[in-house]
């Protein structure tokens, strides 16, 4: 069981102008979401908050059932979500087993980092795709959904383990942590990934509607 979530922030208003917006979610989320100085960040926290919350009432839970871990990820005993936000876009994955998401705008990608952290592979893949900043962000969404899958974040070190390419997608390589299997997809100039414990499909997204919640 695999369930997509999609948020465009980009007609939002200000929550901080907004009283409605941020009566879309809980208290404590209302707490964060003021936490931001910069209105665009405000935005992508009341996304991720909206998702949060149309998770937890679609398995008859609430916003007091949430916990965060170490690496302040929101969790809910045997529930297994994950959120990631980036640009105009949150997005949000629910699934049967750990699973982790990651988006990222492809645009202008940071190749110095790949050169600096990524596996010889992962470089290879780079260097000779035609479109360098969609290969980039490939792997970089790629690894980050699976640093989040472990719940270890950015705490598992990106060269600690391997994205591999082949010809059917990509598989883990040289790691420390278990198993998984990876999915990735574009749209509107954004690349997303998930990677999850067992083999999944990603299916059409939900796009969550706030007026719907």
């Amino acid at each position: 069981m695999m369930k997509l979530y999609r948020i465009n922030i980009k007609n939002f208003a200000d929550p901080l102008q907004d009283q409605w917006l941020l009566n879309l979610v809980g208290t404590e989320r209302r707490k964060k979401v003021m936490r931001y100085y910069r209105p665009d960040d405000r935005k992508r926290s009341l996304g991720a908050g909206i998702i949060i919350k149309k998770i937890l009432n679609e398995n008859g839970l609430s916003e007091c059932d949430l916990k965060y871990s170490e690496n302040e990820k929101p969790v809910v005993d045997n529930l297994f979500f994950n959120i990631s936000h980036a640009g105009d876009y949150v997005v949000g994955v629910l699934s049967d087993c750990e699973v982790g998401c990651d988006i990222e705008k492809n645009d202008n990608a940071p190749l110095k980092i790949a050169e600096h952290y990524f596996y010889s592979s992962e470089l290879d893949y780079i260097k000779n795709a035609d479109d360098k900043n969609k290969a980039f962000f490939t792997l970089w969404t790629l690894k980050e959904s699976y640093m989040k899958m472990t719940g270890k974040g950015m705490s598992l070190a990106l060269g600690a383990f391997e994205v591999v390419p082949t010809a059917d997608g990509f598989i883990l390589g040289k790691s420390p942590e278990n198993r998984c299997f990876f999915k990735t997809t574009e749209f509107d100039g954004y690349i997303f990934s998930v990677c999850n414990e067992k083999e999944f499909e990603l299916e059409q997204m939900e796009n969550c509607d706030i007026l719907d919640l």
